[in-house]
């Protein structure tokens, strides 16, 4: 049987959805922005960011998706935005 490829589910669709990952490796340091991944959502977002970014032993990662995040140091611009 061939494979299918549902390009809206395994690649995002028509518009890429992106995830910022934060992660720290005890509970003494803060969490600190390690990275970003693209995803079509967030349980796939979680799968991407422990495979891109599984070169230490974190004790906490987190993904938030980039617009749920509020820029207020450049507001009204669109510094959020990513170019792939």
């Amino acid at each position: 049987m061939k494979k299918v490829i549902d390009r809206r589910l395994e690649l995002g669709g028509d518009k890429p959805e992106f995830y910022e990952v934060f992660a720290r490796r005890d509970s003494a340091e803060p969490l600190t922005h390690i990275g970003s991944v693209e995803a079509p959502n967030e349980e796939l977002a979680e799968a991407r960011a422990w495979f891109v970014y599984d070169h230490h032993t974190w004790r906490e990662m987190c993904i938030v998706p980039l617009s749920a995040i509020v820029t207020i140091t450049e507001r009204g611009s669109k510094s959020k935005v990513k170019v792939v």
